[in-house]
């Protein structure tokens, strides 16, 4: 994949994040649930079988900042999925379930996760669904 098709691929999922997480925060009971939930988490987008995308996702008293890079130093979580996958996981379409049990086009799961430098943050993918999946109205 070319550098212009990898900015692409990252702005348009940074932004489609960004975009979710600012409506969600119109809600106030979302506001709340997105205040409480502190995090740093890389995500990798699988854009070959080896190659990834690494975009930083940290949540912090309602402050959301989401970057392209991975975080090397602290970060809780990581998770890694095709771009496809992660983009019908936060349309709604795929479910937590589905992207934990079923495989991407390489082979592996629809979405993968290791722990962090800060220990095992399984609860916090239990979250990721609230946070990250847009509301159906």
């Amino acid at each position: 994949m070319k550098d212009a098709q990898k900015e692409v691929v990252s702005s348009l999922f940074i932004r489609s994040i960004d975009a979710i997480i600012n409506e969600k925060q119109k809600n106030p009971k979302m506001a709340k649930k997105i205040k409480n939930f502190k995090a740093k988490i890389n995500i990798g987008l699988q854009i070959a079988p080896n190659d990834y995308l690494w975009i930083n996702f940290i949540s912090n008293d309602g402050k959301i900042e989401i970057n392209r890079g991975k975080l090397e130093r602290s970060y809780d979580l990581s998770i890694m999925a095709v771009p496809e996958d992660l983009m019908f996981f936060t349309n709604g379409e795929y479910s937590l379930f589905h992207m934990l049990f079923k495989k991407n086009k390489y082979g592996m799961r629809k979405i993968r996760f290791g722990k962090g430098t800060t220990g095992r943050n399984i609860k916090k993918i239990l979250k990721l669904p609230k946070i990250f999946v847009m509301d159906k109205n």
